[in-house]
Formats: structure tokens, sequence, C-alpha cells
């Protein structure tokens, strides 16, 4: 009997399967590039005099690649700033915590300085994203600080359902916003255990690179699961909330049946992750409000609740309240991995082989077309 390990916040949780029952979904495409590759890379990207580093979100690749940058900038004795959203700035404090790290104010006039001055580079951690296709600088910039874009691009959607690995008018208006943008960025593909590429240049160019690489990492075999097991991408903390942990389910649920069963590992230690799941929880916002409602923050995980929670059988594995995930949220509740397994193949039959993603990143599913 194999042993397997999922990540589950601070900790790990075995799972036991006999192989029989274990259909471990793996991407062999996803190679690591070396740290020596990567110093190469990096050495051969030109700073700018004063450049500003701005990145867009927390993940252990971004605080990677930012480290190096720095050491970069010391090595030629070029001074640096670097800035980040109040929404990503603790976190970063706390991973690079000999670099004094300003507030990007959020404001369309510190918005417009920046991205007008060359010497600006944004840096996020590419990925598939299931409102907009694909999520990077474009993305981030529209989620943290254009609001009236964002709810632009939330209404612009063609039906009410994920579409990860699909540029659709979201992803379009997402890309002209950035279009006439003097500022730079760098877009990074990684998962639980490195780096395997990332892209610089003008926003839209190097996002655009980002995804096609995406792409040609993606894996179209896997359909019609009757199972599935989430586990959790330690490298961007999805498991801190449950806006982040819904993403990693949205990203990969056309890839089950109908009625199949679908657990997600989920800590969510930090909580809901997002004004609309926590409005919703509390009480203050019907699922189907999300069709009259402007976009606030986290509002397709309620339009994607309301479409597909009677369609698959979804269940958690989360330290919130069970009033809130299952009477409110209508998931099932599991004490453990173990009685999740158990459960699956009592639906399913004794010989049925449960597929488990340890690392979502990994596993980047796109429609067999």
């Amino acid at each position: 009997m194999p042993e397997l390990w999922l990540n589950y916040g601070s900790t790990d949780i075995i799972v036991d399967l006999k192989v029989e029952n274990l259909s471990l979904i793996e991407n062999s495409k996803f190679d690591i590039r070396s740290n020596e590759s990567l110093d190469q890379e990096i050495e051969s990207i030109p700073l700018p005099d004063n450049p500003t580093f701005i990145p867009l979100d927390a993940s252990n690749s971004t605080v990677q690649i930012i480290s190096r940058l720095v050491s970069l900038a010391g090595s030629k004795g070029i001074p640096i700033t670097i800035e980040s959203s109040s929404r990503t700035r603790r976190l970063l404090s706390n991973k690079i915590q000999k670099e004094n790290i300003a507030l990007f104010e959020r404001n369309s006039d510190h918005l417009l300085k920046r991205t007008k001055e060359k010497s600006t580079i944004f840096i996020s951690k590419a990925n598939i994203d299931p409102l907009f296709g694909y999520s990077g600088t474009p993305t981030n910039l529209l989620r943290d600080f254009e609001q009236d874009k964002m709810n632009e691009a939330f209404h612009s959607r063609v039906d009410d359902l994920p579409h990860p690995g699909e540029k659709g008018a979201p992803s379009e208006i997402a890309n002209m916003f950035c279009q006439s943008m003097e500022a730079k960025s760098i877009e990074i593909i990684s998962n639980n255990y490195g780096i395997n590429n990332f892209f610089y240049g003008e926003i839209n160019q190097s996002f655009q690179s980002a995804y096609e690489n995406l792409n040609n990492l993606s894996l179209t075999d896997q359909q019609e699961l009757k199972s599935l097991i989430v586990g959790t991408n330690i490298d961007s903390n999805s498991s801190s909330t449950l806006s982040t942990s819904l993403d990693l389910l949205w990203n990969s649920i056309h890839v089950l049946k109908r009625n199949a069963t679908v657990v997600i590992i989920s800590e969510n230690n930090k909580g809901f992750g997002s004004k609309a799941i926590e409005k919703f929880a509390y009480g203050e916002l019907k699922l189907e409000d999300y069709k009259k409602s402007s976009y606030f923050e986290g509002l397709e995980h309620i339009m994607f609740i309301h479409e597909l929670r009677e369609k698959y059988n979804i269940a958690i594995l989360s330290s919130l309240p069970r009033y809130y995930l299952k009477d409110i949220l209508g998931f099932k509740i599991f004490s453990n991995i173990q009685v999740a397994a158990e459960n699956i193949l009592d639906i399913n039959g004794k010989s049925h082989r449960i597929s488990i993603i340890q690392d979502p990143n990994v596993a980047i599913f796109k429609k067999d077309r």
C-alpha cells in the first residue's frame, strides 16, 4: 500500500490507498529549472536605472525571482525600490525581510504613473484562471486596482461557467487595459517544487508567452473522472483561504463526470478570503445576486457555486466552521482524508481508481477539442 502525502496548511496528511485504487495525476512535461539556469536568465534582464519592482502576489516563486533581481541589482550597484499592494505587502515583508517594501497605492494616479515608467517591472505568477482563462499581470492589475474594468470583464463573459485555459472577452479586456503601458513584467510558471519558466518583456508580450507555455504544459487526456481529490498548491499557499482553494476546484471542474465527487484539501486558516464568500456566508448575499451585482472581490465564486454545486458532489476538508461549509455553501464535510476515500469507494465500487492531484499547478487541464 503506497503512502501518499497531501499538504494541509502547516502540516501534511497521509492517504493510504491500494495501488489498484490510486490514479495519481502527474505531468511529465513540467520540468524544474536549475538555480544556475535561472541565474543566467536573470542576469540577461537589462535592468534600468533605479528600477521599481512591483510583485503582484506573494508566491514562493515570485519571492525567489525578486530575491535574484535584488542580488543582481546589488552586484551592479543599482539602487532599487520594491512596492506592493496592501493585499500582498505583509506576506512579502515576512518573506523578504532585508528589503523595505513600500505600499503600492491603490489609486489610479499612482498606477498610471508607474505603468508609464519604463523602469517599472511587475512580477506575477502566471496560471490558468476560471474567470479570465489565464492569470498574470494584466488580470492582477484589474483585480487590485481597476474596479470599473474588472466589472466590465466580469460582465463580458459568455456564460456563468468556469473557463480555465480559454481566452475570451474577460482576458481581452485585461490585455487592452495593459496595451499602452510602458512598464515591463515578469510572468512566472511554477509548481510546488520550483520554477518551470519565466518570461520578461512588455506586459502583454510576456503574458502571452506565459500562457502559450502553459498551453504546452497542459494535459488533455483526463476527462470524465468519477472522483477527484485536489491537493494544495504550496507555492502560492492556496490552502490558506477558501477563495484560493476554490480556484483550484474551478480550474479542474470540466474533467469531472456529472455527479462526480471532488474533494478539496483546504485548511483555510485565514478564513473565507474574499468579500463575496464572506457576505454569502453571513447571509448578506444570495447566490443569484451575482446576476445583477457590480463586481466585487470573489463574486465569481458565488456564480460558480450557484451553477455547479448541484451538478457535482463537492466536498472539503477544512478548519472553517461546519455550519458555513455545509449548511450555507452546500459542501459535504469529511473529518479526514481516509473517510473521504472510503466514501468515494463506497459510491463507485471497491475496484474504483481515485484520481488525486498532489500539486494542482502541475495538472494543468485543457478541454479536449
